[in-house]
Formats: structure tokens, sequence, C-alpha cells
């Protein structure tokens, strides 16, 4: 509680003297966003009225010069709501230099206000509200990894270090991630080409995984990921639903490789193809040598969309191929690809602890959410359109994205007891 009151307080000192970074800002704003009580508190605090009785009351007859020359520099500010009308922080605002004092007063206030709003919410708790079973919290690292027997291990509970060997290969499990080393002792015999394991993910759920050639994958929510546990010949093949994001490592082909050009004599890197397989039975490839990209292949989305961050990569729909660029999306949808421009940081957003938000498409927003989250959506009347600016945080508690959703000018409200959304025109 304490570490809390203390960062608070230096966020309002930092505020009322313009010092605020881009972060801090936003860090305020989202504990403004927490409860009304929090801006009704903040308003009250940096209300310069309110200021100047409370410096009259502390102000002590050996400082008065010093008390005037304070209050005087408070009158001359803009104490300013924070949320105007488009609910941004960029607002006119003056400098003032606060005495000591002051940032006293304003933590000892801060520290009575959160003693009070805990107790009050603690006692409102107990009192009023029931205890909901299945609270609504955001995703975290939660996975099931099936191995070649059809064995099953729950990651999301087994303890770090090494979990299972599956033929020549070790698997260990280090923080959220999943990570294949061949054994120590291991001379590579043993034929490990026809051993496949799947990583799953639920809805609410993330995981890393280093694969046996070194490449690494961020398994989104609701997805899963089939692999060799060693990867053998021209090409690495792993198939993929839901989304993940690859950073595929090089590898060369082996001398003794059938391919053309190692035939030549030539050293070739060995492609990594990640299959999508689709309800219609469609060959749907993304074939890389090196490289960074994005994979969404969630069958609610109405089209498979691959985003290339850095190399080159290669898309093909059955007879259909299209090579794309960083910066490039490609999108399959019924045997055609259409490639545009994106903003590739903001759709690998999920990787760097954002929920992705895409603009004017809110459905695809609030799809981000539903997987996340593990919630339903539901919309009544016409599906809202416009847009949500901002980031919205994968941390932030169920509360606050309704909260950021209505300040979106997206009408949301919460059934927390069914787990559902429900978003109004």
């Amino acid at each position: 509680m304490q570490e809390k009151v203390n960062r608070i307080t230096s966020l309002i000192e930092k505020f009322l003297e313009e010092r605020l970074s881009p972060e801090e800002e936003g860090e305020l704003k989202e504990w403004l966003a927490e409860a009304d009580h929090n801006d009704s508190f903040f308003r009250q605090i940096t209300d310069k009225e309110v200021l100047r009785e409370k410096l009259r009351h502390y102000a002590s007859t050996d400082s008065e010069a010093i008390w005037n020359r304070t209050l005087q520099k408070i009158d001359g500010a803009k104490l300013v709501d924070l949320y105007p009308a488009k609910r941004s922080l960029r607002i006119p605002f003056g400098k003032i230099a606060v005495a000591a004092s002051v940032l006293v007063l304003i933590s000892a206030g801060t520290w009575y206000y959160f003693s009070q709003s805990a107790n009050k919410q603690t006692a409102t708790i107990q009192k009023n509200e029931p205890v909901i079973k299945n609270p609504i919290v955001p995703g975290s690292n939660k996975a099931t990894l099936t191995l070649g027997d059809g064995q099953t291990i729950a990651l999301t509970t087994a303890q770090n270090g090494s979990l299972a060997d599956q033929g020549h290969m070790q698997i260990t499990k280090t923080d959220g991630r999943l990570i294949y080393n061949r054994k120590p002792d291991s001379d590579g015999a043993f034929d490990s080409k026809e051993i496949f394991n799947t990583v799953t993910t639920p809805r609410g759920g993330e995981y890393q995984i280093t694969l046996p050639d070194g490449s690494k994958v961020w398994l989104n929510a609701a997805s899963s990921l089939r692999f060799p546990i060693a990867f053998a010949g021209n090409e690495r093949i792993v198939e993929l639903t839901g989304e993940a994001y690859f950073e595929v490592n090089p590898q060369e082909q082996a001398a003794n490789s059938k391919s053309p050009v190692a035939k030549k004599g030539k050293l070739s890197k060995t492609p990594f193809i990640v299959k999508i397989n689709t309800p219609a039975g469609n060959r749907n490839e993304v074939e890389v040598l090196g490289t960074h990209f994005n994979v969404m292949a969630y069958t609610d989305e109405g089209a498979i969309k691959t985003t290339l961050i850095e190399g080159k990569v290669k898309v093909t729909s059955g007879n259909v191929f299209q090579t794309i660029l960083p910066g490039e999306q490609a999108r399959l949808n019924e045997g055609n690809i259409v490639v545009k421009n994106v903003d590739a940081d903001d759709i690998i957003a999920w990787t760097t602890g954002f929920v992705p938000v895409a603009g004017p498409d809110v459905e695809y927003t609030m799809r981000q959410i539903a997987r996340w989250y593990d919630v339903n959506v539901i919309y009544q009347g016409k599906k809202p359109e416009g847009s949500f600016e901002g980031k919205l945080p994968r941390s932030a508690s169920i509360e606050n994205v309704i909260k950021l959703l209505n300040a979106n000018n997206i009408k949301a409200r919460l059934n927390e007891k069914d787990r559902t959304i429900i978003v109004t025109s």
C-alpha cells in the first residue's frame, strides 16, 4: 500500500509541475480510470482553491512570506481537468513550483484517501457483493503440452526444469517458455523426425516456445502449434491454428541434402514452413528462410493474415502465392491473396503487453479482448462504428477495459456473472 501511495503522490507532483513523461501520463490516466473516487480525489487535490485553503491552514506565521509567494504561484497556474472532452492528457498546464510542504500535504492526503477507500471497498465487498467463483482476470502464461505418445503436461502448474525426454531431445520449462535441446549424452542416432509435440493455449492464455532449431515462437490465446521434436531433411514444417509470432533461426541445409542447390555444391538455407489448416481444406502455407513475422489464423477473423516484420516471406494458398515485404500484410480468403500496408507494430502489440486495437475496426478489437480475457461479446442494436485511440495494456483489469472502451465512445457494460461484455449502439 505504501509503495502505491508514494507512486501516485509522485505522479500528482509531476502533473502539477508539468513534468510527466508519456509513460507516466498513461500510468496516471489508468489509475484515474480504476475508480470514480480516484478521479474525484484527483480533481479535489489539484483544485487551486482547495490548495489555497489547505495551504493557509498549514501555514505558520514564521513562514508567512514563503506561503504568500507559493499562493501567488498557484493563483497563476491553470489547474484544469485531466480529462477534457477527448479524454487526453495533452493539455496546456502552467508549470508551478509547489513548496515542499505542499507535497507533504498531498502525500498525507493521498495516504488518508487510500486508507479510507481501501477500508470502504473491503467493507462493501464483504457486505454487498457476491463472491464470483470464476472472476474475470487478464490472461497469463497458460498452456498444455501434448507429447508424441499422447501424454499431456499442464504447463501452467508444472515446475521449472526438465519436463520430459522425447527421442534425443530434452524438454525444459523456464518461466513461461518451453525449450527443446538435444540431450548432452545423445549421439542423435534415434530418428526423432516422426515424433510430434503440440502446445495448446486456452482463451486467456499465451506461451513461448524455443523450437529444436532455435527458432522462437510466441503463441497467443486460443491457439496451438504442432511440430516435430527434431527437424530433418530439406524443410522445417510446423502446423498452426490461432495466432503466433515467429522469429525464425536461419539454418543451412546438410551437405547430403537432395536440394538442387545443394547438389551443385552451393550452400542453401532450409525453408521454414507454417502450415495453416482451414475447415475448407485449402493448402495455406507461409514459407520463410530466416525472418520475423506474425500469422493470425483464427476461424472467426474471416481471413488468414500474415504480417511481415523483417525479412521476406512467401504466402501460398493452393496454386496462388504472393511474396510480401516488411510492413506488408497478406490476407488469404477463399483462395485469394490481397496484400496491403499495415502498422506492423500494432499487429504484434500483443507480444509486448498490449491488446492490438486496429483503429476503426471495433469488432476486431472486441475479438482480441474476448480471447485474452476469456469473455463473450454481445452486440445489442447496430454494431458500433468509430475507432479506439491509444493503447490497451493486456494487464488492465476487465473493469478498466470497460472504462477505456466507453472513453472511446464504445458503449460497453460488463455482466461478470455470465462473463459477457455487452456493447450497445
